[in-house]
């Protein structure tokens, strides 16, 4: 089932449709879905799929030979690549043929001189003909850097780029059991992210808890140790990275805390979070209003979910689950304390994201950012959305609750008055997991929305 990746699959087939060779690129992290989408696009087309193993060039040669011989119903013979990707002309020439290399990434990254056949075979052998290759990537960073950058040798016939990021949180949602709560499908989001494979790990005949301690916290468990695994693999020195993450993990944003943290210098962490921002592994917030590269308030934080989850709750506990110890007695509460910062922030921006995409804003936005007035204040960020054009602005903050009397509410609520002044219509928007009391429901108007984790998924 291939769920939030419909409009690249019709993106593909239109471009299946079109005349020429053509070469298409599906690339993400490991477990992003690329293989499910390269074997639906597939289906009832004339071709064969090939998923490369980390193997070396030679014994991947000899499994591709195998591939195409059943495709052809003739024993291939193809002694180097440049031979096996002349042949391909053969199968192309009279219509369109379809070849689905998975796991080129891995492929190309043990033997570069395979890109350059490649190369040289769309560019000659292929040009005339009616093939059609679709690239399934890992390594992402390998990908951008070498397959997909100007110049890298593999810069052949424009090709069309996919880029598959983890599902969002309502879409993650569809891949959980039915009858799944609306505060556990942000509870496993914001444990597994939106990763298909992830999202598949959980029991519809388990609870929340006991899902979580049977794909993370037992020795057994599929996700007790892969996460760093299949996102560091492209990475020399992993100790280093790992002390960068679990730094980060553990709740140092900025550059001093993480230096302090791991004990590394300043010009150590500088150059290997550069290339964990680079991998798109780390992120590296602003707060709106503010210039990326200038500002002095960037905030650092794990991109994917689970990887956070696994420094955050698995690693520190790795001992005592080899030895049979149970962890975290109270792991919801835990969690629950873990989600309501930064993660239900990203939840809730995704959600004004894409009700702004469906124009159910009270404006259109042209931009959507954390706010912070400083370093000391990001605990208690909001969310701005902005039309800078018609001067609009609205204000969201997000908490697990919320408890004092709604005066209190409105007053902290007119105190962002005094920001950004230059927007003359100003909106407001709450965001809770939990129900809003009766007193807070009553002061929802056309200028105050309220969020409930219930309609975060309507």
């Amino acid at each position: 089932m291939v769920v939030g990746r419909e409009a690249k699959l019709d993106s593909m087939e239109k471009n299946w449709a079109s005349a020429g060779a053509k070469f298409v690129v599906v690339y993400g992290s490991h477990k992003s879905g690329k293989t499910e989408l390269l074997s639906e696009f597939a289906k009832g087309k004339k071709g064969f799929f090939f998923s490369a193993e980390r193997l070396n060039s030679f014994m991947n040669l000899r499994l591709f030979e195998k591939a195409a011989s059943e495709f052809s119903g003739e024993e291939e013979d193809f002694p180097t690549w440049k031979v096996a990707f002349r042949r391909l002309a053969d199968f192309a020439k009279d219509e369109r043929f379809l070849l689905v290399i998975d796991n080129f990434a891995d492929l190309v990254f043990e033997d570069r001189s395979i890109l350059k056949d490649f190369r040289n075979a769309f560019e000659n052998d292929w040009r005339m003909s009616n093939i059609f290759v679709a690239a399934g990537c890992g390594r992402t960073y390998f990908t951008e850097n070498e397959i997909l950058a100007e110049g890298s040798g593999i810069q052949v016939r424009r090709p069309v780029v996919y880029k598959l990021d983890e599902l969002d949180y309502f879409e993650a949602a569809k891949l959980l059991p039915k009858g799944t709560t609306a505060a556990d499908k942000i509870r496993y989001y914001c444990c597994l992210g939106g990763i298909p494979e992830y999202l598949g790990l959980v029991d519809g005949n388990l609870g929340f808890e006991d899902n979580i301690r049977n794909i993370f916290l037992k020795k057994e468990a599929p996700l007790f140790e892969e996460p760093p695994m299949i996102f560091l693999d492209e990475l020399r020195e992993p100790e280093f990275y790992n002390s960068i993450l679990f730094a980060l993990a553990k709740g140092s944003q900025r550059i001093n805390e993480i230096v302090a943290e791991t004990g590394e210098s300043s010009t150590k962490v500088n150059k290997y979070l550069l290339t964990l921002l680079q991998m798109q592994i780390v992120n590296r917030d602003i707060p709106f209003g503010e210039e990326n590269k200038s500002s002095r308030k960037g905030i650092y934080t794990i991109s994917s979910r689970a990887l956070a989850f696994w420094f955050r709750f698995v690693l520190p506990n790795k001992t005592a689950i080899a030895t049979g110890k149970a962890v975290e007695e109270n792991l919801l509460a835990e969690i629950d304390e873990y989600i309501c910062g930064k993660l239900y922030e990203q939840v809730c921006m995704q959600y004004m994201l894409r009700k702004n995409k469906q124009g159910m804003l009270p404006f259109l936005c042209s931009a959507i950012a954390g706010y912070w007035s400083s370093l000391k204040d990001y605990s208690d960020a909001k969310l701005v959305a902005a039309n800078q054009r018609n001067r609009q602005i609205l204000f969201a903050e997000y908490r697990r609750n919320y408890s004092e009397p709604g005066e209190q509410i409105l007053a902290k609520l007119r105190a962002n008055d005094k920001l950004f002044t230059e927007y003359w219509e100003r909106f407001d928007m709450l965001f809770s997991i939990e129900p809003f009391p009766r007193e807070i429901r009553n002061l929802a108007n056309m200028k105050l929305k309220l969020v409930d984790v219930e309609e975060l998924y309507k």
